[in-house]
């Protein structure tokens, strides 16, 4: 009895030559987005993982391949995933906008956020957002029976890239010009931990501006 094999050697000639047959696919060009603009809107794009974007009085959506502008003020969801984003820079044009040369570029993750530019602040600032803060209740004790309030984890956010950010904590914030930095609020202080460079710490608490080098931190303690 004579055994027949079957192969994918016979076929893949013709697959080929259908292949080759087809039309090349035109290459589909990016959309231009508009330059960021002070205090007006932001410019972002998906770096790795899921990143959740909630414009102001509309309903969030899932950050795709393509590059948006957003409106400031948008809720930003790095939790699972890191994001780029680009600012105009305080000192912008007389419109307010910024060209690709001019723009203040990093990328954030680990955490969710909000940035805002308020005039005559001289940096993007970017609030930390979410926590639950009832982790840190004392109840209903009397304050003769509370104790120092916990050292729990509330959010977090790290960062990476250049020009004048701050990241802003509940008792904190961190201006950098260009560095590698993490903020994180606790229950009980934010602690402002930096990677690369330097960074300047500003306590909210005790009114005092701190400087910090790769490789340490700061804690700004709850009164």
């Amino acid at each position: 009895m004579r055994r027949w094999t079957v192969g994918l050697l016979a076929t893949a000639p013709l697959w080929a030559a259908v292949a080759d047959a087809q039309p090349p696919r035109a290459a589909v060009p990016a959309t231009a987005l508009p330059p960021p603009r002070f205090g007006h809107t932001l410019d972002i794009g998906l770096v790795s993982g899921v990143v959740i974007v909630t414009p102001p009085g509309k309903k969030p959506f899932k950050l795709g391949v393509q590059d948006r502008n957003i409106p400031i003020g948008s809720l930003l969801d790095t939790t699972d995933g890191r994001i780029d984003l680009r600012a105009a820079p305080p000192a912008g044009s007389a419109t307010g906008t910024a060209t690709t040369a001019k723009v203040e570029d990093a990328e954030f993750y680990r955490g969710k956020f909000t940035v805002r530019q308020p005039a005559g602040a001289g940096v993007t600032q970017v609030l930390l957002a979410g926590g639950n803060r009832s982790v840190c209740s004392h109840g209903a004790k009397p304050p003769a029976q509370r104790r120092a309030l916990p050292h729990r984890t509330l959010r977090l956010l790290g960062a990476s890239g250049t020009g004048r950010f701050q990241t802003r904590g509940r008792y904190a914030a961190a201006t950098v010009r260009g560095t590698i930095w993490t903020t994180t609020d606790f229950c009980d202080g934010t602690l402002v931990s930096v990677q690369r460079d330097v960074v300047s710490v500003r306590d909210f608490v005790r009114h005092t501006t701190f400087t910090v080098t790769a490789g340490h931190s700061y804690f700004a303690k709850a009164p």
